[in-house]
């Protein structure tokens, strides 16, 4: 597991708490602390976030939708993994976006092409990514990161869950109102953590791709084990053979995960 455990995510994580659910900020705390955590934490996010966010001034701090960006964490799976003699570019996607993450060489530990090797394994496996994010050129890199294979699928889930909540709490969004019941929020288009997916789920609207992403999306909330596959064909009346490859697709985008019950997805 990395080395950049759940522990650093400070206020990306879940709040333990009596009543469940999403934790606020405590009031009073000053500007000064917040930008000193910030530097010094990990803040969870997706891809699309780091593309989207932006530098006010040069060297400033990058900001997404109120949300600072120094160190950061994101998930995705290994596409690409190139030797540029001194250091190593492995290319990550996580289904909202790619990036370069960048691998500086020791070479009184070990050679380009041994780094390039041993981050070639990882290619098309999901990785935990922390370390900070640069601009060089107009283009935005993670230097200084920490490239970790991942061995349980819950820290995926988890991932995006806090990575969800830090992206609410910069909003200003409450998500556990009185007595623990969550309250509804809407973020308008081009400003959330995902890429925008089609709202409309009857059958007949888009591609059958589109279709099967839409009952998988439609369906994960009550069936948290997974939406079994016999229930998509049913729902579709599509073949079996057509359903499996669909949900390939989907899940080598990253847009669905294999459920805890056998030929089942879910959607986050």
């Amino acid at each position: 597991m990395s080395d950049f455990g759940f522990d650093n995510y400070h206020g990306g994580g879940f709040n333990n708490t009596s009543q469940g659910g999403f934790t606020t900020e405590h009031a009073g705390s000053s500007q000064r602390q917040t930008a000193t955590q910030v530097r010094q934490s990990l803040t969870p996010v997706t891809i699309k976030q780091i593309n989207d966010a932006t530098q006010p001034v040069p060297d400033a701090e990058f900001k997404v939708n109120n949300v600072e960006l120094n160190m950061i964490s994101f998930v995705g799976v290994v596409r690409k993994v190139e030797n540029m003699n001194a250091s190593i570019s492995v290319t990550i996607e996580d289904g909202t976006g790619s990036i370069d993450v960048r691998k500086w060489v020791d070479e009184a530990i070990s050679t380009a092409d041994e780094e390039c090797q041993k981050y070639s394994e990882l290619k098309d496996k999901y990785v935990f990514v922390g370390g900070s994010l640069k601009q060089f050129s107009n283009r935005k890199t993670v230097q200084n990161a920490s490239i970790s294979p991942i061995t349980d699928s819950n820290q995926i889930v988890y991932h995006h869950l806090s990575a969800i909540e830090h992206h609410l709490k910069a909003q200003g969004i409450s998500t556990t109102g009185a007595g623990g019941q969550t309250t509804n929020a809407t973020t308008s288009a081009g400003s959330g953590l995902f890429v925008d997916n089609p709202t409309t789920h009857s059958k007949g609207t888009g591609s059958m791709t589109d279709q099967v992403f839409a009952v998988l999306k439609e369906s994960s909330n009550t069936m948290q084990a997974g939406v079994p596959v016999d229930y998509i064909i049913e729902k579709l009346n599509i073949t079996k053979e057509e359903c499996l490859l669909h949900v390939g697709k989907l899940l080598e985008e990253g847009k669905v995960f294999a459920g805890y019950d056998d030929n089942a997805y879910v959607c986050l």
